[in-house]
């Protein structure tokens, strides 16, 4: 016989589980990156003079862009009251309509919900957003969409250039994070088991990581798993391509190590590499008195095929466009994960796996040699001199330095 009050028990926990994650998503969020922004709980409204009757879980408050609300309604599934949803959605909108505070209204559910909530999810977020179905909704997201929505508002004033570094490393932080967390070894040593008690913002990702290097759900079972981003300087300074290194030990006793770099960008090229041509030199093993060993040396010189062709070295751009290609598997072993480099002095600064953290391809995760081959495969006739990169000098270093960029998975 179905226990009618231990489901609604279970359900108001986890109910409760879920607004707990939310909460400390955003307070994390606002100390990390000192937000303007003040957050209250239990939100409440009602038309003049009558009781306040429509209710959310949370308003966030944007300070620095005219006091702009967001409210939030936390819950572990869209089938539970969505329609109640939409009606007190409705009635603050009427309400607020002479003030204009609330700029949207969001329904959030934890990334860690089933496949099939997942769907669901899919399902009326397209018809809230389609042409035929009225909504008072902005939209149906998960925890970590609403990380994000709220990060890009904060920084909309910020510089590209600023912001890039800030992306990045809050992109290693939170994998340092997803990975330490229990809540994520116990999604994915049994489902099932902990789905309704267990909230996470992070496991789709966990999933990801835990799956690319070869290990299953549910059967593969986590004791511990130890992730940190102190990656050891190169020598002669600069950073290694390794953004985090973790080890996993699973109940087989079996013990694996990796080393991830990782990306999170919106562009189509970004910098995969700068420095001395003569650690390219060596890391390729070229010969340093052969002709392409000149023409490198030559390159950085002049910062460009265009300027080396004025000074009259036509000839050393045949070099390069010819010689190049055959190294261009070395090449990018060494310009994205680091292999062979001579400053290398601590194994864990070459990394063996890359992760596109914001990209929407199924395939976002990949080995290194699997990686390789992918790259070699789809932007070897995209760069110049024959190989899958761009090649230029960091601004200010012509003379100097060399930058290689790179194509993302897009």
């Amino acid at each position: 016989m179905i226990d009618v009050s231990e489901i609604q028990s279970r359900n108001n926990k986890s109910g409760t589980e879920v607004s707990r994650v939310v909460e400390a998503m955003i307070e994390e969020l606002i100390d990390n990156f000192k937000l303007n922004i003040t957050v209250n709980k239990n939100y409440t409204i009602g038309y003049p003079g009558m009781e306040e009757q429509f209710k959310m879980d949370f308003c966030a408050i944007f300070h620095d862009f005219g006091d702009q609300q967001w409210l939030l309604k936390t819950t572990n599934s869209i089938r539970e009251r969505i329609y109640g949803t939409e009606f007190f959605a409705q009635n603050i909108r009427i309400i607020d309509s002479k003030n204009s505070c609330i700029e949207r209204i969001y329904v959030v559910v934890p990334d860690s919900i089933s496949e099939a909530e997942h769907k669901n999810v899919k399902r009326y977020s397209k018809k809230i957003n389609s042409e035929t179905y009225k909504s008072f909704l902005t939209d149906v997201i998960t925890i970590s969409n609403l990380r994000e929505l709220i990060f890009r508002k904060c920084m909309a004033d910020t510089s590209q250039g600023v912001l890039s570094n800030i992306v990045g490393k809050d992109a290693e932080k939170r994998v340092v994070q997803l990975l330490n967390d229990k809540s994520n070894w116990k999604l994915w040593n049994n489902f099932e088991a902990h789905k309704h008690e267990v909230k996470s913002d992070t496991f789709p990702w966990f999933k990801i990581i835990l799956s690319g290097i070869g290990f299953t759900e549910n059967k593969d079972q986590i004791n511990i798993i130890k992730a940190v981003d102190t990656i050891p300087m190169l020598d002669g300074g600069g950073l290694a391509k390794t953004d985090v290194s973790f080890s996993v030990s699973f109940s087989s006793n079996n013990i694996v190590t990796h080393n991830i770099s990782i990306k999170k960008t919106s562009k189509e090229r970004v910098s995969v590499h700068e420095g001395h041509v003569a650690d390219l030199i060596r890391a390729l093993q070229i010969d340093p008195c052969g002709d392409l060993a000149e023409a490198l040396m030559v390159f950085q010189k002049y910062g460009s095929k265009k300027e080396i062709e004025k000074a009259g070295l036509s000839n050393l751009v045949d070099v390069l466009s010819n010689k190049l290609p055959e190294y261009n598997r070395a090449l990018a072993e060494f310009a994205i994960f680091g292999v062979n480099s001579p400053r290398i002095n601590n194994k864990t600064q070459v990394a063996d796996c890359i992760f596109f953290m914001n990209s929407s391809d199924s395939k976002c995760f990949w080995l290194r040699n699997e990686y390789i081959d992918y790259y070699l495969r789809n932007f070897s006739s995209k760069g110049q001199f024959g190989t899958p990169f761009q090649w230029t000098y960091p601004s200010g270093k012509r003379g100097i330095s060399i930058q290689l960029k790179g194509f993302t998975s897009k």
